[in-house]
């Protein structure tokens, strides 16, 4: 995919944090997104993004990153995640946007240190999401268990962006721009709430089967449950 102008990358960044903030696909414990621009450096979401900002970012808020990981642009400090982030963009070329962050359902499998398996079309796609092994946040070996996780996921990312879960942490996403990364993470945060919500049902299930109870009308029995 074409790559925006410097410009256009801060815009788009302020635009989808506050999108992912809203939507509750993170919090004010942090994350982090960033973007590639065609200028070849990396235009990213500062540090305090959800403690300070709470994601409500404006451009002049995004720094900008050399693919080294200097400085270049922007008042505020660099992520502690900046070394994932530029791993991932050292590691793949064809990435064009990444998304970390801490959505609310699958922080549950995140917790539970279990990989997020599909729940529908809209995330056969993705195959099952692995978990990574565990990696400190802000460290080198996060940056590392990450690459380790992506590599083999490499041939989806030229049809759309690949994902792995932070055993208590969140989830990070590659893609081959912000906004594939987005829709992936709106796409699997759902996929997460189905699986929720299914082990819902099934326990209901099963307590009706115990207690015998039914509505007056039988709509579970006559709906299967």
């Amino acid at each position: 995919m074409a790559l925006w102008t410097p410009q256009q990358c801060r815009v788009h960044i302020a635009e989808i944090g506050r999108l992912i903030y809203d939507r509750r696909f993170s919090d004010s414990a942090g994350g982090n997104i960033s973007e590639r621009a065609s200028d070849g450096n990396i235009y990213m979401s500062p540090r305090y993004t959800g403690s300070r900002l709470h994601w409500q970012l404006q451009p002049e808020h995004v720094v900008c990153v050399s693919p080294e990981g200097e400085l270049l642009e922007g008042e505020g400090e660099l992520s502690r995640e900046v070394k994932m982030h530029l791993a991932i963009y050292r590691h793949f070329p064809e990435c064009g946007g990444i998304c970390h962050a801490h959505p609310h359902n699958i922080l549950v499998f995140a917790s539970a240190e279990r990989p997020l398996p599909p729940t529908s079309e809209q995330t056969d796609k993705y195959g099952t999401v692995p978990l990574t092994r565990f990696a400190r946040a802000h460290s080198q070996d996060l940056a590392d268990v990450v690459i380790e996780a992506l590599l083999p996921q490499r041939e989806k990312l030229q049809k759309h962006a690949i994902a792995c879960l932070l055993p208590r942490h969140g989830i990070t996403i590659a893609g081959r721009d912000l906004n594939d990364a987005y829709d992936a993470l709106e796409r699997l945060d759902g996929s997460a709430k189905i699986w929720i919500d299914r082990a819902v049902l099934e326990i209901a299930d099963r307590l009706r089967e115990e207690s015998g109870f039914d509505t007056p009308d039988g709509v579970w029995a006559d709906s299967g449950f």
